[in-house]
């Protein structure tokens, strides 16, 4: 009965061993993107980057609990923007007309124009976007720029779009898309940043190839 002691925790020892062996094996280590995703993303990033006139019509609403909802209305033509929320969010009826050199604004307080539309925005309503930017994010790719404003990775789903990514301190999430023509654009995005987040869930779009 001593003798057999040695040998059941050599067993025992050996039944460990492959139990933990086992659980490596149930969830292998995933790579971020593949080949095939790469290599659809490099096409479809250029081809939303031509992308210089649309028109979109959609809700956006700010998570939490001062949060709200409003109707957007936006029609972008080359480098200029027309955008129009209607709704709470805080601010009953927001337009915003121009190019990311000047801006007009106007809303409940009157009509503003200014360079710097996302101070005054945070300054007066209380939240801002980075407006700029967004109309690439909208259509799912990160917005060109200066190299370390670039995200240091974009995850991506099995067909090569974009599923996350951060730039320029904003975290841009994509839940859903949708395709329109030629092109597969989001229908759902989440654009967190400030401390703040904003869903955006675009029902249509307009002008696009």
């Amino acid at each position: 009965m001593i003798g057999s002691r040695p040998l059941r925790a050599n067993r025992s020892l050996l039944v460990i061993v492959v139990v933990l062996v086992s659980a490596c094996g149930i969830a292998p280590r995933k790579e971020l993107n593949t080949g095939f995703s790469e290599r659809n993303w490099g096409i479809r990033r250029s081809n939303i980057s031509a992308v210089q006139n649309f028109v979109l019509k959609g809700r956006v609403a700010e998570a939490g609990i001062a949060g709200g909802r409003g109707d957007l209305d936006w029609t972008q033509s080359s480098d200029r923007m027309d955008l129009r929320i209607t709704g709470p969010l805080g601010v009953g009826a927001l337009a915003i007309s121009g190019t990311p050199d000047s801006v007009e604004i106007r809303s409940k307080d009157g009509v503003i124009t200014t360079g710097a539309p996302e101070s005054y925005m945070q300054q007066r309503l209380g939240w801002s976007l980075p407006l700029a930017k967004l109309r690439y994010w909208a259509l799912g790719i990160p917005a060109p720029g200066r190299i370390d404003e670039q995200p240091r990775e974009v995850l991506l789903d099995d067909v090569g779009r974009a599923q996350r990514f951060e730039q320029t301190g904003w975290k841009i999430d994509y839940t859903e898309y949708q395709t329109v023509n030629s092109l597969t654009l989001p229908r759902k995005l989440t654009v967190a940043g400030g401390g703040r987040t904003f869903r955006l869930v675009i029902d249509q779009w307009i002008g696009i190839p």
